[in-house]
């Protein structure tokens, strides 16, 4: 019995890593991609308005 305990136990703490793992990987992709969406936006504006002052 103490080893179905240990197996479950470690067979549970195994899946939660995993689950929390991916999720934190996810949300440290869409952290990555955002930002660089967001600094090149930034950029295009900032070149689009000097650009403009130009004219």
């Amino acid at each position: 019995m103490a080893i179905m305990s240990q197996l479950f136990w470690g067979v549970t703490i195994g899946a939660l890593t995993s689950a929390f793992s991916l999720l934190a990987k996810g949300l440290a992709s869409i952290g990555v991609i955002g930002s660089l969406g967001w600094y090149g936006f930034k950029r295009h504006r900032e070149r689009r308005a000097r650009i403009e002052r130009e004219d």
